[in-house]
């Protein structure tokens, strides 16, 4: 039966709240926050403002005493084309708000943020799309126990929205077909708990380690349209990161993260409105994402930042899927940090994921044939405006 090969039909979209986004480790961004971000997405030992409560909340105790207020937008420009036959997505430019306040008292950060956590999703001329998007509310507490180690963690409000319109046997009629026509939402949803727990600790005067555990993101069944989704979920991951101060205008960082995704992403089910039942196989693979980076401060004022980012592409080729295509790999980053005077801070990150090419051994909808070829590529950028007091 067709419905039960086309293993991708549910596409991810990433939110950094509210909007949808094309994520590019698999289902998650490469960075969070422009500091970050342009470092290849490196944030585990070092402070990097606010977007720390979505990279390792206790690099939040590395921050001086007082408040931070960071503000920001978010651009995700994919470019996803196939062929033969279903042509290119239009779905090609989204703009994305985020926000983080966090304030320190004595050894103690607290504080609340919005970001996205990652997704995908496609939409073609023939009418065939699929989004999800994934975001967090995150409440962060860090403390600095001691000149060298430092504790953070965070409980997450996780929601997950998804649109679905496909035709799964090629005769012109949409066999799933929910959305909300919404840039901002999904029809069916899904709210739940999840956490992060993180520390810092430093080596000597110039390295420093850390390292983050995320759970999974806990999503229940998402309902909306008379459809419910089962068996979706965001991925638990670990990660472990360094930071050398290798001189005073120099800094070298180096994450290592294991996202995994084959707990999260085996089997998603489309139960019908009025019943019946459609499984998806996806079996993504485990994934090793490497994410190095480098900081110049050039002057008192102005620092330099660039980095790279690799993480193996997790879907099987016999899974891979035009409505799907988290296929992104080298992710390459630049970007600068500069600051107006002691209150007000301006950080740009620019990313570009050169074009990679995979060819589906399996079927694909709507015409079940095989062999179709898709291509994507990405250019993206973060802004964010920091004001501290």
């Amino acid at each position: 039966m067709r419905r039960k090969n086309i293993a991708a039909s549910f596409a991810a979209m990433g939110v950094f709240v509210p909007g949808l986004a094309l994520a590019t480790n698999g289902m998650i961004m490469e960075g969070y926050g422009p500091i970050a971000t342009a470092m290849g997405g490196a944030a585990m030992a070092y402070d990097n403002g606010t977007a720390a409560m979505a990279n390792n909340p206790a690099t939040l105790a590395l921050m001086k005493e007082g408040g931070r207020l960071d503000v920001m937008l978010g651009y995700v420009g994919p470019d996803v084309k196939t062929q033969p036959g279903i042509g290119g997505s239009s779905a090609d430019a989204f703009y994305m708000p985020a926000f983080g306040y966090v304030r320190k008292h004595g050894e103690v950060v607290y504080g609340a943020g919005i970001y996205g956590q990652g997704g995908m999703g496609t939409e073609y001329a023939n009418g065939d799309m699929a989004q999800v998007g994934v975001g967090r509310v995150i409440f962060p507490l860090a403390w600095r126990v001691n000149p060298r180690l430092s504790l953070g963690g965070s409980v997450d409000v996780v929601w997950s929205g998804m649109d679905l319109v496909v035709d799964l046997d090629g005769n012109g009629s949409k066999d799933l077909n929910f959305k909300d026509d919404s840039d901002f939402t999904g029809k069916a949803k899904g709210y739940s708990l999840a956490a992060k727990l993180g520390f810092t600790y430093r080596l000597n005067g110039a390295l420093s380690v850390g390292g983050v555990y995320q759970t999974a993101g806990n999503l229940p069944d998402l309902k909306g349209g008379g459809y419910k989704v089962t068996g979706f979920d965001m991925p638990a991951m670990l990660g472990l990161g360094f930071a050398w101060q290798a001189s005073e205008r120099l800094m070298t960082a180096l994450d290592l993260k294991q996202v995994l995704w084959n707990d999260s992403m085996n089997t998603v089910t489309m139960h019908m409105p009025g019943g019946g039942a459609v499984p998806f196989r996806q079996d993504w693979e485990n994934q090793t994402v490497v994410a190095l980076g480098l900081s110049y401060k050039i002057s008192e004022s102005l620092t330099a930042r660039a980095g790279y980012n690799y993480g193996k592409n997790p879907i099987p080729d016999d899974l891979v899927n035009y409505l799907w295509p988290a296929t992104a790999e080298h992710h390459y980053t630049a970007g600068f940090g500069y600051a107006f005077d002691k209150q007000s801070q301006l950080n740009f990150a620019l990313s570009h994921v050169p074009e990679v090419s995979v060819t589906g051994t399996g079927p694909m909808a709507p015409y079940g044939n095989y062999g179709m070829r898709v291509e994507h590529s990405q250019t993206n950028w973060q802004l964010t405006y920091s004001y501290l007091f």
